[in-house]
């Protein structure tokens, strides 16, 4: 689904906030929405987006587009280890989380190594950028689901010289009215 109209005017605020960033590139999930928002910022960069097709959000298989309450009520076991053992979750003809997490994981270290010492934008998904944040602060992924990623939310992240990430800043939306 393209982005409502809340998300396109969401996507321009964070646009107009990282404007005055200087971002070396821009990458992007392959997913719509993602890149309508790496789109508008990119516009004020003037550079192209790089679209990486591992930044993609989880495959829920069967559960996609059902509603959370639905899952819970159809699939209470699995919805049980999603939520403390997501390590072994999949979710019927779904992805496994933990492939999940290694996709995303190498996808972020193989664009962070091709631009050391660069400012770069991301553009991904919500349980994405959880699962990054948890690598980030080498947390227990049991934990994924405790960090709030709302829309058109900031994330800064830093890879130091030595190969140590840290972790700046989550979740920052004080760009958005």
């Amino acid at each position: 689904m393209p982005l409502s109209e809340e998300g396109l005017a969401q996507a321009q605020e964070v646009a107009e906030r990282l404007k005055s960033v200087n971002i070396s590139a821009i990458y992007s999930s392959p997913l719509i929405r993602a890149k309508q928002t790496a789109e508008a910022i990119a516009h004020f960069h003037q550079l192209p987006v790089y679209i990486e097709p591992d930044l993609r959000e989880i495959d829920y298989g069967n559960w996609e587009g059902m509603k959370v309450d639905d899952v819970m009520k159809q699939f209470p076991k699995l919805e049980q280890l999603r939520r403390e053992e997501p390590m072994k979750f999949a979710a019927p003809k779904g992805e496994p989380m933990a492939v999940f997490i290694e996709r995303v994981v190498s996808a972020i270290q193989k664009i962070a190594s091709n631009h050391a010492g660069e400012t770069l934008c991301v553009v991904a998904h919500q349980t994405v950028n959880r699962i990054v944040i948890c690598w980030s602060l080498k947390m227990d992924f049991r934990f994924w689901r405790q960090l709030n990623q709302g829309p058109a939310c900031v994330n800064l992240l830093q890879v130091r010289e030595d190969g140590v990430w840290r972790v700046c800043l989550v979740n920052d939306r004080c760009h958005l009215r």
